[in-house]
């Protein structure tokens, strides 16, 4: 046992990436579980294959639907589909994704003094071997690719809370900015929430002019689809379906059906209607517009219909709304990240009891426990943070990590009807730190018995 950590603590980041890639390669080769090629094609957030190998720009300049960031990549997989196979390119990609993943993770902890043999075990059990990390390593949707963005986020918020550089204010900024760009939950304002959490340190570094220009800088970059889709479409919004996502998460939609749903009734009537707003410019009739798809402008139409009365309808019917969006939130607590309708290639079969135990109420239980567990020692932890009058890095990376993943859970629970264990996933860094911190006041308690 002292020589494997020995041998560990000498070379930890290459015994880390050898565990993984060993287990991922009997995951792949042995098991099969994979990504489906079904879902690169089947999902509402992608553009149709055919436009992007077509004329990618084009495809991604008239999207409208969603921020253009993860359909680019998959565009550029579409260009080089003749040399890759694109179930291929997604595995790799998020395949690269995970070890990214990994790397933050023993950064974070070494962060948190953990010794390296105690990292191994904490990456191995939360990162290599979790059921949440696999599965949406195997899905070729933007989970993975936002999960890893927020671990970059917040390794670099505990760096720049250590010793300031401009370059971790720089590379903050980026990697929400692509966050951004990538997926419609996180609106251009998150970058407001990003200089929020970077006050402290401005005022401190008396940074407050160059950090202003930054964040105007970033702002901007961010809204950029938003004043496309308001030059070219009159709709000043990272995502045309916000108005549609309003309607759906406060049930509106069951008010005023179909006309506030995303079913396609009418909606050849609702494109003319736009047409007409529009002026019927030409540039309206491409096909990415007028396919009944998604991004067809009638959806456009119907989005903007409802968006002021879905916003009308939460302010009157607030309370009742809260207090399901309350039960949700327990209900989604009972469940794995891994309950979501997409699945990879073999995982029902590989996975058959992991899969049946998550609709089993004893494990409910013990998943809620969890979660429950998670969320009072980080409150616990965020308290003493709070109340420090001269806190440390740690103490800023607490409350920011606690901001982050506030901000997720409220847009996904008052922004979706459903999904939330999906979009928890996104936040898995904040599950990942505080059960960290639980382990780590386990292994204070228990030191001398495991002696690890």
């Amino acid at each position: 046992m002292n020589r494997i950590k020995f041998y560990i603590e000498s070379n930890l980041l290459l015994f880390v990436v050898l565990t993984f890639l060993s287990i991922r390669i009997i995951t792949y080769f042995y098991y099969g579980v994979s990504i489906d090629t079904y879902w690169i094609s089947g999902v509402w957030q992608h553009i149709n294959l055919k436009y992007l190998e077509e004329n990618l720009l084009s495809s991604l300049l008239y999207f409208h639907a969603q921020p253009p960031f993860w359909n680019l990549i998959l565009g550029l997989g579409v260009k080089f589909q003749n040399l890759i196979p694109l179930n291929i390119y997604f595995n790799f990609l998020n395949l690269i994704f995970t070890l990214v993943i990994l790397i933050c993770s023993c950064q974070i902890l070494k962060f948190f003094k953990f010794s390296k043999f105690q990292i191994y075990i904490i990456s191995l059990i939360l990162i290599t071997l979790s059921p949440s990390i696999l599965f949406f390593e195997n899905l070729p949707i933007y989970a993975h690719f936002t999960c890893v963005l927020l671990f970059l986020i917040k390794l670099f918020f505990i760096k720049i809370y250590k010793f300031y550089k401009l370059k971790h204010e720089l590379l903050i900024y980026i990697f929400s900015t692509i966050l951004i760009l990538t997926w419609s939950a996180y609106t251009f304002y998150f970058n407001l929430i990003i200089l929020i959490a970077l006050i402290p340190l401005i005022i401190k570094k008396q940074k407050f002019y160059r950090s202003t220009l930054i964040f105007m800088f970033f702002l901007v970059l961010g809204s950029s689809p938003a004043i496309k889709n308001k030059i070219l479409f009159n709709i000043f919004a990272n995502s045309s379906w916000t108005g549609l996502n309003a309607a759906q998460s406060t049930g509106y939609d069951r008010q005023d059906w179909p006309l506030c749903s995303f079913a396609k009734e009418n909606i050849d009537k609702h494109n003319l209607l736009y047409k007409k707003l529009l002026k019927e410019k030409n540039f309206l009739n491409q096909e990415i517009l007028n396919d009944k798809s998604f991004n067809d402008l009638g959806y456009i139409y119907k989005s903007k219909s409802c968006s002021n009365v879905s916003k009308k309808f939460l302010i009157i019917n607030f309370i009742d709304i809260s207090k399901q969006k309350f039960q949700r939130f327990l209900s989604v607590h009972g469940h794995l990240s891994i309950d979501f309708a997409f699945k990879p290639l073999n995982w029902k079969i590989v996975f058959y009891q992991l899969e049946k135990l998550n609709y089993n109420n004893l494990f409910k239980v013990f998943v809620f426990i969890f979660f429950l567990t998670n969320y009072f020692v980080y409150f616990f932890i965020l308290y003493n943070a709070i109340k420090k009058v001269e806190k440390n890095y740690i103490d800023y990376f607490i409350v920011i990590n606690f901001i982050l993943y506030s901000y997720l859970l409220l847009v996904s629970f008052y922004g979706s009807t459903w999904e939330q264990e999906r979009m928890r996933y996104s936040g898995y860094s904040f599950i990942f730190v505080s059960s960290a911190y639980i382990f780590q006041n386990f292994l204070k308690k228990y030191k001398k018995k495991l002696n690890i």
